[in-house]
């Protein structure tokens, strides 16, 4: 009989530091503090680039020490206080699931099938973020359709904001909120109508092609398409 294949032999604690760096370098990047409705986006956006939910991102944020907002610091500051979990609850009116969420890990125990999936999160964030340098260091249509290979089932969302994911087969894109396909010519008309613009895109139809509300979003985050700030 074959032998089994052998399972990685993953550091818990190297790969939970991995996670809280990738989380706190997207946190620090994104420009996104003190008012909780942008701190909101930011968390959803970093729990998309890293699979993980926003409560997660938050206390991963929280542990590293970079996350502030008012519920947090006075949650934290009641803790440090020696208030305990019920008695925090009380004076914030947040429930004890709520508490534990604006609380730093203290630790983490994984077993070997979370850390195979943390580390394959890890892995994708990093594959994703080398495409998209790639791509804006030489902006050609190998290298778009590249990053676009690294972004199948990620999270993007329209103009009206529906989420919406895709896959590549061959040399088409399916969405999974459309029924047609977009094929790779379409893509790369779409991509040479961008640089023309200069990449300053102001909204999908600027693109003149099928597909665009789609393709829109998509280019942003690849950095095709260039967003004020």
């Amino acid at each position: 009989m074959p032998r089994p294949a052998k399972q990685p032999d993953y550091d818990p604690a190297s790969i939970m530091k991995e996670l809280q760096n990738s989380a706190v370098e997207l946190y620090l990047n994104s420009n996104v503090s003190g008012a909780s409705g942008r701190n909101t986006q930011s968390l959803r956006r970093i729990g998309d680039e890293l699979g993980l939910n926003p409560i997660k991102v938050r206390k991963l944020l929280i542990t590293a020490g970079v996350y502030r907002s008012d519920t947090a610091d006075k949650v934290l500051a009641l803790y440090r206080a020696g208030k305990t979990i019920p008695q925090i609850m009380e004076q914030t009116g947040l429930s004890r699931s709520s508490v534990h969420s604006y609380l730093p890990y203290t630790k983490i125990a994984y077993n070997a099938k979370e850390c195979s999936v943390t580390a394959e999160r890890i892995r994708k964030y990093r594959e994703r973020k080398a495409a998209v340098e790639r791509l804006s260091e030489s902006f050609t249509e190998d290298n778009l359709w590249a990053a676009l290979l690294c972004f199948q089932e990620y999270p993007f969302y329209t103009a009206k904001s529906l989420k919406f994911t895709y896959i590549i087969r061959g040399n088409e894109i399916f969405f999974d909120r459309k029924k047609k396909s977009i094929t790779r010519a379409t893509v790369d008309l779409a991509f040479q109508k961008a640089i023309e613009l200069n990449r300053k895109v102001t909204g999908p139809k600027k693109l003149g092609c099928f597909g665009a509300s789609y393709l829109f979003p998509v280019f942003i985050r690849l950095g095709v398409i260039e967003t004020e700030t």
